[in-house]
């Protein structure tokens, strides 16, 4: 694949989104922004993300780009075609309001956003490093915790499964301030008020292992 992001493209996370298709998403990009919509199709690794469906008031994509210093701060959208290269996770559940909007977040909550990290070259040596931690992360099923991504996002729940090349995360099953939340799939980046997102309720999150960079051990 002709891309700079070709390092990351991954068939099986490629394939999730497919089976998401026709539902609300929240996608993480590497470069630490967030668009929200319904995703469509896929065509030559591009995926469509049109405006979401059965949320009132809703009409339009929303991005939000990473700078928590706007943190009411979204672009509309009537559409928006992303390389699935630059997808670090997608996290899919019974949105009501758009996870991005000004009405979401924890206003309130003191939380400094984690700066991204310096994206690794990719080198031998880092495929090594990355097989070392999914070893190490499939001794950790069925357990609460969290990961590190690429973009300097961070996800704070409950390791639900794990696959040669993605991972799902679903809601904390027990409490670990402030990483995990019972009930809750934790997000935290820079786009979001105060940096953190929780989201309350069924939420599922595929993330793309090839943009794993750390597992946080609460």
């Amino acid at each position: 694949m002709n891309t700079g992001l070709h390092h990351y493209c991954n068939r099986d996370f490629a394939r999730e989104l497919k089976g998401l298709a026709g539902r609300n998403v929240l996608l993480l990009l590497l470069d630490g922004s967030a668009v929200f919509g319904r995703l469509g199709g896929i065509d030559d690794w591009v995926i469509s993300v049109l405006p979401a469906v059965g949320l009132s008031g809703v009409n339009t994509v929303r991005f939000r780009p990473p700078n928590a210093t706007l943190p009411e701060f979204d672009i509309l959208l009537s559409e928006a075609l992303i390389d699935i290269c630059n997808i670090a996770a997608a996290i899919e559940g019974p949105y009501i309001i758009p996870p991005i909007s000004k009405a979401c977040g924890a206003a309130n909550t003191q939380i400094s956003a984690p700066k991204s990290p310096v994206k690794p070259k990719s080198t031998g040596t880092y495929v090594r490093q990355q097989s070392r931690l999914l070893e190490q992360l499939e001794e950790f099923d069925g357990q609460n915790m969290g990961v590190l991504l690429m973009g300097g996002w961070v996800i704070g729940g409950q390791l639900s499964e794990v696959d040669e090349c993605v991972i799902l995360f679903g809601p904390g099953t027990s409490a670990a301030p402030l990483m995990v939340t019972i009930g809750a799939l934790n997000v935290f980046g820079a786009p979001f008020t105060g940096g953190i997102l929780p989201l309350f309720g069924t939420f599922r999150a595929w993330i793309n292992l090839k943009t794993l960079t750390s597992i946080l051990i609460p």
